[in-house]
């Protein structure tokens, strides 16, 4: 009888452990694939570029953008949802690191970081809420927009110490790790999927 409880112990866990990683399963493929984008990105930065070069810096939020549009549009064969997401996000992305400059001229670099994030966020949610034609409300959306940008904000500064010394010195294995953990409870709260959402990815 022991036995038999303990097998279904297990086996509880065990649905329990897959029920959970099926849900994290698209947070921690997009966290996983910026966070290579991103050290990809770092060693270039590094390699060739300088800070404050303003046109390399826009190219990269774009190509950051269009990354994160595939990424959103992976889980859907709709080539309206694809077409959509990849009208809007790269210009959004274009336009948040555009905005950088100016709003970094009056609120400084930290405060100009800070409404890039919220808005990169913002635009991850509402955007991706719009190509699927959800039936999400917008007020939904927003809030998880605003989880999204709150959660990954503070695992951002959680491990922001790494940026403050050159990639030769942290080691860009390193670098990839604290950027996936730092995007991935952004991506949480965007993609975590409602039991509805479940059911019909299995139907």
């Amino acid at each position: 009888m022991a036995c038999k409880r303990l097998t279904t112990r297990r086996a509880t866990v065990a649905s329990l452990a897959d029920g959970l990683l099926r849900r994290l399963e698209p947070a921690l493929t997009a966290s996983l694939s910026l966070g290579i984008a991103s050290t990809l990105g770092d060693w270039i930065w590094q390699r060739y570029l300088t800070d404050g070069a303003i046109v390399p810096a826009l190219v990269h939020g774009v190509l950051f953008f269009v990354i994160v549009a595939a990424l959103l549009g992976r889980r859907t064969d709709s080539p309206g949802v694809h077409g959509r997401l990849f009208a809007t996000l790269p210009a959004a992305g274009l336009l948040i690191a555009a905005g950088f400059y100016p709003v970094a001229g009056f609120a400084g670099y930290l405060g100009a970081l800070l409404v890039s994030w919220v808005a990169m966020w913002l635009s991850f949610a509402l955007l991706h809420r719009w190509a699927r034609r959800s039936s999400r409300s917008t007020v939904s959306a927003l809030a998880r927009g605003v989880l999204a940008a709150v959660g990954s904000g503070l695992a951002f500064w959680a491990v922001s110490g790494m940026w403050t010394l050159p990639p030769a010195e942290t080691g860009y294995a390193l670098r990839l790790t604290y950027w996936t953990f730092a995007f991935l409870p952004g991506f949480v709260a965007l993609l975590y999927p409602t039991s509805k959402q479940l059911s019909a990815s299995r139907s």
